[in-house]
């Protein structure tokens, strides 16, 4: 499986090799595959998660409590002050113990330098909001913390070489996929019926290839 570094090497022949902690990947995807799909946030989600990953990790390294708190309630308050103002009263209504167990779950960073995913920081999506754009807020925290913000070293094992292939850098955060897939021995998908390829995936008939299509003839569009 791929794997990302926060640090690499390069030796003698110019060969890059990973050095630090490693964080395994399920799946490495190209956000540029959804832009003529009616499924936007997709384009935001991995950056917004990458950032708040990032901001856990950094927030680690600071000194004490409040230091941690504020640097959290920057980035936060950036990508949705109507959030940040929610959480902002929670904490101050707190004990000085509550709010130690605050800050270490919003950060929950384990001993071997990896994520723990069961807890952390989550970015609240407003619907309808007209008051401030999410890829703006992306782009200022990129542009404001360039340090702190870099994009992780992306590594492939490739066993046939004897040693993992540096593929570029990338700034991957966690995503939430549905795996589905349709049978062509029944007939019959989790989605819908239609078409189905080789491979028994589904597949979009000749009209939707070709743009003749102007709107899907199966009830999820998504599909299409």
């Amino acid at each position: 499986m791929p794997y990302l570094t926060e640090t690499f090497t390069t030796d003698e022949f110019g060969v890059v090799h990973p050095t630090g902690v490693r964080e395994r990947t399920d799946l490495l995807t190209n956000p540029l595959a959804i832009i003529n799909r009616t499924i936007p946030m997709v384009m935001y989600e991995g950056s917004i998660t990458f950032i708040l990953d990032r901001t856990r990790k950094y927030a680690l390294t600071l000194d004490n409590r409040e230091e941690r708190m504020d640097f959290i309630f920057e980035i936060m308050n950036i990508l949705n002050p109507k959030q940040t103002k929610d959480l902002k009263e929670v904490y101050n209504g707190l004990s000085e113990y509550a709010k130690d167990r605050f800050v270490e779950d919003c950060i929950s960073v384990g001993r071997d330098g990896l994520l723990i995913t069961t807890n952390g920081l989550y970015c609240r999506w407003e619907a309808f909001n007209t008051e401030w754009s999410l890829r703006d807020s992306i782009i200022e925290i990129y542009k404001k913390y360039p340090d702190i913000y870099k994009p992780y070293h992306i590594f492939v094992p490739k066993k046939k070489w004897g040693r993992d292939i540096y593929i570029g850098d990338g700034c991957v955060g966690y995503q939430y996929i549905m795996m589905l897939k349709q049978s062509g021995a029944k007939g019959f998908s989790v989605r819908s019926s239609g078409a189905i390829g080789d491979e028994s995936l589904p597949e979009k008939d000749n009209a939707a290839k070709h743009a003749r299509a102007p709107w899907s003839t199966k009830p999820i569009r998504f599909g299409e």
